[in-house]
C-alpha cells in the first residue's frame, strides 16, 4: 500500500474511490451491481428503497487484469489466493485488510442466470458500468428480489431512455442483446412487469421519470428489435425447456 493511501470507512465512498481512480489511470475496470446504483441514482439514497451494502462489484476487461491487480495491491487490498488460483479466468477476488467487506471482479462477461457480455465496453469515461448494462445485470435474475427490483426502479426514476450516452438508458444496447437470447429477453419482460408492479405500490417521490412510461418504452424498444434467427428458434420451444441458469453461489 502506498503511503499516502487511505480505504475509507465507508464502503460507497470507497467504492467510489476505486471506480474513479481506475479511469484516472485508464484501468477497464468499471463498477456494478448495487454501489454502482448507488453512485448513478439519486433514488435509491432515500426511502422506500435505501439500502446498505456488504461488498464491491467490479467488472474488468480480461486485457486490463494485470493493471486491475497491481491497482488493487496499491490500494492494500488483500487476494484471496485459493479462490484467485481457482476462479482467475472468469473471476478475481480481494478483501479489505480488516475484513470489512470483499471485491468481486467478473472478467469480461457476468454469467448468473444469463450470460451478459461486456466486452468492449468497460473503458467508457464513467466509473460505472454502463447504465443500460447495469439495467441488464438486474433483470437478467431469474428468482429476482425486492432489493434488486428497486435498484432497477430507481435507474428509471433518474435517467432517460436514449442511445447509450453517458448519462442515459440505452434501448439500443437492450435491444441487441435481447433480440439476440430468446430466454434472457423471456425473463427481461418477466421482471419488467415486476417493476412496474412495484413502482405502482411504492414510487418514489420526486422521481424525474414516471417509471411505468419507463418500463413501457423498454418493452415496446425489445418487442420491435430485429430478432435472430437463433431467437426465433428458441421461441418456438418456448417455457417447454428451462430457458434460465441457477448457478449456485460460489463460496469464499
Amino acid at each position: 500500500m502506498a503511503d499516502d493511501t487511505v480505504i475509507l470507512a465507508d464502503i460507497r465512498t470507497e467504492a467510489q474511490r476505486l471506480a474513479e481512480l481506475a479511469v484516472a489511470q485508464k484501468v477497464p475496470m468499471r463498477l456494478m451491481g448495487g454501489l454502482a446504483i448507488w453512485l448513478r441514482s439519486e433514488s435509491i439514497r432515500k426511502p422506500p428503497f435505501v439500502r446498505e451494502y456488504a461488498d464491491m462489484d467490479f467488472a474488468v476487461g480480461s486485457k486490463g487484469v494485470a493493471a486491475v491487480k497491481a491497482l488493487l495491491a496499491e490500494q492494500g487490498y488483500v487476494p484471496e489466493k485459493m479462490f484467485n488460483a481457482i476462479h482467475g479466468a472468469q473471476r478475481l477476488n480481494y478483501a479489505e485488510p480488516n475484513g470489512r467487506w470483499t471485491i468481486d471482479i467478473l472478467i469480461d462477461e457476468l454469467a448468473m442466470s444469463h450470460r451478459l457480455d461486456l466486452r468492449g465496453r468497460l473503458s467508457a469515461p464513467q466509473p460505472t458500468i454502463q447504465l443500460a448494462d447495469l439495467v441488464l445485470t438486474k433483470l437478467q435474475i431469474w428468482e429476482i428480489n425486492r432489493k434488486d427490483l428497486g435498484d432497477v426502479l430507481c435507474l428509471l426514476a433518474d435517467h432517460p431512455l436514449g442511445t447509450d450516452g453517458t448519462d442515459d438508458i440505452g434501448l439500443d444496447r437492450l435491444a441487441a442483446v435481447l433480440g439476440s437470447d430468446w430466454g434472457f429477453c423471456h425473463t427481461v419482460e418477466r421482471n419488467l412487469g415486476k417493476v412496474a408492479e412495484l413502482w405502482a405500490a411504492e414510487p418514489v417521490t420526486g422521481a424525474q421519470f414516471d417509471v411505468a412510461s419507463q418500463v413501457h418504452g423498454i418493452a415496446a424498444a425489445v418487442a420491435n428489435a430485429p430478432k435472430s434467427l437463433a431467437w426465433k428458434a428458441r421461441a418456438r420451444v418456448g417455457e417447454r425447456v428451462r430457458w434460465y441458469e441457477t448457478p449456485e453461489e460460489v463460496r469464499h
